[in-house]
């Protein structure tokens, strides 16, 4: 559920601390219920199976799948019911307020947008070799 959280505090500016709190709680107590409820490879289930999935790691997948979209859902909804932070005190915290700074003086290899591409084309290709 961090995951959630973080993306609507960085990108939404209407994102609260109240609404960061219950996302994460709820979203917590969702990963908790969704392994309680359902089984893999003959663990979790200790308050019944409502599914079974044929790997642990398929479990996984699925509590953070539930665990993120309850989170990302509350966070919202809460959000919504609270007032929001005025937007001179979220400059510097959320993308969308927050001037960026001007690239154009900068050598081509020092900028962020280059020495991305270059990290996603070795990722890729380390996939591929190792793959």
């Amino acid at each position: 559920p961090l995951f959630a959280t973080f993306l609507l505090g960085m990108f939404w500016t209407r994102a609260t601390g109240d609404g960061a709190f219950w996302g994460l709680l709820c979203g917590t107590i969702g990963a908790g219920l969704t392994e309680a409820l359902t089984v893999a490879e003959g663990q979790g289930g200790w308050l019944g199976s409502l599914h079974v999935f044929p790997s642990q790691m398929a479990q996984n997948f699925w509590i953070s799948i539930v665990s993120w979209t309850i989170c990302f859902v509350m966070t919202i909804v809460v959000s919504l019911m609270t007032e929001p932070y005025p937007r001179e005190r979220l400059v510097g915290l959320v993308h969308g307020v927050t001037e960026l700074p001007d690239e154009s003086g900068t050598q081509w290899y020092r900028r962020p947008v280059v020495l991305a591409v270059a990290v996603g084309l070795v990722v890729i290709g380390l996939n591929l070799w190792f793959h």
